[in-house]
């Protein structure tokens, strides 16, 4: 398992990303606790999690003044 930089996950889909977090979450169910693989599989997913969560922001406009 290769670890998945924040870096490589700006190009993919909402779709592909949902699809590699599940691919990843099934090599980590394999993976020996603590082992490389393991700890690869887990930094990964954090880096999928933290792209969706960017990805989920709602950026709303600021108010312009009283009244407004």
């Amino acid at each position: 398992m290769n670890l998945i930089t924040r870096i490589e996950l700006t190009d993919r889909t909402d779709a592909e990303l949902a699809a590699l977090f599940a691919l990843i979450s099934r090599e980590l169910a394999q993976a020996e606790q603590g082992s490389l693989e393991w700890q690869g599989a887990m930094i990964s997913l954090e880096n999928i999690r933290r792209e969706q969560a960017k990805r989920r922001v709602i950026v709303r406009p600021k108010p312009r003044g009283p009244g407004f």
